[in-house]
């Protein structure tokens, strides 16, 4: 009987935390769930009384005049540009910035690393002045330049840690076998690392192209004209002065959440895994 008892308490309290988790989705997926049923409404149906949760009068309006409304097409190209070149630098700097933490040792290595992590810690509302000072200084004010750098600040030293955790798990003695093989130290990087790394690599990629893809802040002091503006910019424009393009304003974003979503199902099990392996050393 006692052990019966204690399996299903064991068994309730898996429940629990299953119904627990349920519950806390379900609330989570509330506001998409409503963003979703409001692009495919009509604008007199979005302030109907009650709300409908299901369209009455399914449209597909506000997804064709979106386009019509705002050059949604430059924002996406934009935001394309700047989000993948920022990911493509930032995973470069990172991977070779942790290699170098992982395997070298140097006076003052770990106070270095560690000041790249308190950067972190600075919201990011009180560095918009400097960086529109200096970006303005440097003339790349309304360029993708200083959306990249600005977006690769933010990305770097977390992308760092990241990978530094993730190449501690991988032993030393490949390094020294390559080496030994007649590699130099970069090609032992690039030969031997790289491939074993790929699934921390695969978490940074996905983690920097999410800071680039949805930073708003600064890609709105950053740029000065609609042919410059990211998409996250974009969709505040459907916020007028005399009226709210809510159907549209909900189209807009269900359509820029879709390459994010993609991404992230798509590297799933490599963000899983370079998270759990460079999570702890051995």
């Amino acid at each position: 009987m006692g052990t019966l008892g204690f399996t299903k308490r064991k068994v309730y309290f898996a429940l629990s935390i299953y119904a627990a988790a349920a519950i806390l989705v379900l609330f989570c997926l509330l506001p998409v769930a409503w963003m979703l049923s409001t692009s495919f409404k009509t604008y007199s149906e979005t302030f109907a009384t009650p709300p409908h949760w299901i369209p009455r009068a399914l449209t597909f309006e506000p997804y064709m005049n979106m386009w019509r409304i705002q050059p949604f097409v430059r924002y996406f190209m934009n935001s394309v540009i700047v989000a993948t070149a920022t990911t493509l630098l930032a995973v470069l700097f990172a991977a070779l910035a942790g290699y170098g933490f992982s395997r070298c040792t140097f006076k003052g290595a770990n106070m270095l690393l560690v000041f790249t992590l308190v950067t972190q810690m600075f919201p990011s509302i009180v560095l918009i002045v400097p960086y529109f000072i200096v970006m303005s200084r440097f003339g790349l004010i309304n360029s993708y330049p200083s959306l990249i750098i600005a977006y690769m600040s933010f990305s770097l030293p977390f992308c760092i840690w990241m990978l530094k955790g993730f190449f501690d798990t991988i032993p030393r003695e490949l390094d020294e076998a390559a080496m030994i093989d007649g590699c130099s130290r970069l090609k032992a990087f690039l030969w031997v690392i790289v491939p074993l790394s790929l699934p921390g690599i695969f978490a940074t990629i996905l983690f920097s192209f999410l800071v680039a893809w949805t930073e708003f802040l600064f890609a709105l002091c950053l740029t000065m004209t609609p042919d410059m503006a990211t998409v996250t910019v974009g969709i505040t424009s459907l916020v007028g002065q005399y009226r709210v393009y809510w159907n549209e304003l909900m189209a807009a974003s269900i359509v820029a959440s879709i390459p994010t979503i993609c991404l992230c199902i798509f590297l799933e099990k490599y963000l899983i895994r370079g998270l759990t392996l460079g999570a702890v050393k051995g």
